[in-house]
């Protein structure tokens, strides 16, 4: 309608309106998020998400060495909430789910204290960011390449061992911008779990002091964790794709890419 009024004050003949032919097309531009406003299916499944982020902190996988917590399995949540959720509306549930952490008194906060709120905030912010824009993984590529300058620089001496997942998102950077489904899910989902790792090696050495002869100890479960983040999440958001995207209309969040 409106172009047709724009054609009419120029004297130029009506604008036809486009009617997409196969299935696939109709289907592109119902998911196209284009939009700014927010639907009602995208703040249900950001409320469900951030209270299943709360539930996830209960359970422990490891013992978090150097202090009085565990790593739960929040960090399988967060590649999910990136993926499944635009920036603001992912950054939101994982701050609500943080501060739900931090008031059942589970997982980071227990460390960290009010500090370890950014942990899952900045690892979903910038999840988030590599699963909805084309250049987005450029953003946690950074801060994990940045991660691993801090730490050569601060660890007092720490394993290099500890850098090798860092050396993957480093290297990996030309093919997760190019790369397809499920490849990319899987690398989006590294991206992810490997920024919540460096926020929680900054505040590692900067809040905990951590000595440089930890590092060799927990380099094992570190690598173990990252593992489970990453395949876990990587699991969880084909599976939701697969069975519940047109249903919960998450068909949008890998053609959101711009």
């Amino acid at each position: 309608m409106r172009w047709n009024q724009l054609a009419r004050e120029w004297g130029l003949p009506p604008v036809a309106p486009y009617k997409p032919r196969s299935r696939e097309a109709k289907m592109e531009i119902r998911t196209r998020p284009g939009h700014n406003y927010v639907t009602t299916t995208e703040l249900a499944l950001t409320s469900t998400l951030a209270a299943v982020y709360i539930v996830s902190t209960f359970f422990p996988l490891t013992p978090f060495i150097g202090g009085p917590a565990f790593i739960t399995l929040e960090i399988v949540m967060l590649p999910v909430i990136a993926a499944l959720l635009r920036p603001v509306l992912a950054t939101a549930a994982a701050l609500i789910g943080s501060l739900g952490m931090a008031l059942a008194q589970t997982s980071l906060y227990v460390a960290f204290g009010l500090p370890g709120l950014l942990v899952p905030v900045l690892a979903v912010a910038l999840g988030s960011v590599a699963f909805h824009y084309r250049w987005g993984p450029i953003a946690p590529w950074a801060y994990v390449l940045a991660g691993a300058v801090y730490y050569i620089l601060f660890s007092k001496g720490g394993t290099l061992f500890w850098l090798a997942p860092y050396t993957l998102v480093v290297i990996s950077l030309p093919v997760a911008l190019k790369a397809k489904d499920p490849y990319r899910i899987g690398l989006l989902a590294l991206y992810t779990a490997m920024s919540e790792q460096v926020t929680m090696n900054i505040l590692s050495i900067a809040v905990l002091n951590f000595p440089g002869s930890i590092w060799t100890v927990i380099t094992p479960l570190m690598l173990t964790e990252r593992t489970i983040a990453t395949l876990g999440g990587f699991v969880i958001i084909v599976a939701l794709k697969s069975r519940l995207g047109t249903r919960l209309d998450l068909g949008h969040f890998l053609r959101e890419v711009k």
